[in-house]
């Protein structure tokens, strides 16, 4: 597969990756999670949803937890910003245009906002173009609890066509940053897209899908990480701190992953590279080149590789892990 050309005017102006919905059994319990271990800030609890944000963001919410059983452990989509509400009403048009549907949603604590699907098998991705603004924690230090969690950085979903995928998102802008190449077919396996100024705002690897592998958040430094996974030791989720600390070679950055109460996977990152000028070329992995991709330390455990959330309302189907089954257990769904 080759890599399309960079689109350096498309159709609308998508910013960053913004925001996640996802369904939780308990809220009082995610919250707990939440606050507590990770470090996110409430900016709002209200009819069974709550709005956080990290101690550096300055929008009201980077994530949006709804407390709904029936469809806990699912997510409802990624959000992006966009630059303005003209934004909204081209993306909409050029969704429809390109197959695609899109409409209008009404979302408490967010400006206009288009819910958009690409087609089947390809994420839903809430577009939205402005949030109230609250004051920045980052330097109320009273108040910052578990890993200090700064901000949201990227998505990373499974898909089960890659270069499809990869054509409709670089068609909206987003240019490729690194990708890795099957050694013998050529085909790109995974790829990191952006559109802020670091390597990644969304990372699509090729799997059964669309589900959501994990959500990244920055944090300020390794003692971060290690301080939240000791809290989350102390309240009874040691066990959910599930790979890392370790450092993937692709961005150069340090890394730990949690699951929470309902089996989403988080991760924390160190502040990634900076990727801005458009001279700078997109790095090339082999897939059987693990040093590049891990440098030191052993590989992620099996429910790492299989275990993703799905993205309610959507089947997941085709990839390389086509088989699988939802277990009793309604937080995960596990592949076997």
């Amino acid at each position: 597969m080759s890599i399309p050309d960079i689109v350096r005017h498309p159709p609308f102006n998508i910013t960053r990756a913004s925001h996640v919905r996802y369904f939780v059994r308990d809220l009082d319990e995610s919250l707990r999670f939440y606050t507590e271990v990770l470090g996110f800030v409430l900016s709002d609890l209200e009819d069974g949803i709550a709005y956080l944000r990290g101690i550096e963001e300055s929008c009201h919410h980077s994530v949006v937890l709804m407390q709904d059983p029936a469809r806990a452990g699912t997510a409802e989509c990624i959000g992006m910003r966009v630059a303005s509400e003209d934004d909204i009403a081209v993306a909409q048009a050029h969704v429809r245009g390109a197959g695609g549907t899109a409409e209008i949603v009404e979302r408490p604590h967010q400006g206009l906002s288009l819910m958009t699907t690409f087609g089947k098998g390809t994420p839903p991705v809430e577009l939205c173009a402005s949030m109230p603004v609250l004051p920045r924690m980052l330097n109320n230090f009273v108040a910052q609890k578990g890993g200090r969690v700064l901000r949201l950085d990227h998505y990373q979903c499974a898909v089960p066509d890659v270069p499809s995928t990869v054509a409709k998102f670089m068609a909206l802008g987003f240019r490729p940053s690194k990708y890795t190449l099957d050694e013998e077919t050529r085909q790109v396996l995974s790829i990191f897209l952006s559109r802020k100024n670091n390597p990644h705002d969304l990372v699509l690897a090729g799997a059964m899908g669309p589900r959501l592998h994990h959500v990244a958040f920055v944090v300020s430094d390794l003692q971060a990480m290690l301080r939240a996974a000791d809290i989350a030791a102390n309240l009874g989720y040691g066990r959910e701190v599930e790979h890392g600390p370790g450092r993937h070679g692709p961005p150069n950055g340090m890394f730990l992953y949690f699951r929470d109460p309902d089996g989403h996977r988080i991760e924390f990152i160190l502040p990634p590279m900076q990727y801005i000028d458009p001279e700078d070329k997109p790095n090339v992995w082999e897939s059987t080149d693990g040093v590049s991709l891990v440098p030191w330390g052993g590989g992620p455990p099996q429910r790492w590789r299989e275990e993703m959330t799905r993205f309610d309302g959507h089947e997941a189907a085709g990839g390389p892990l086509a088989r699988w089954t939802s277990l009793t257990d309604p937080r995960q769904d596990r592949t076997p």
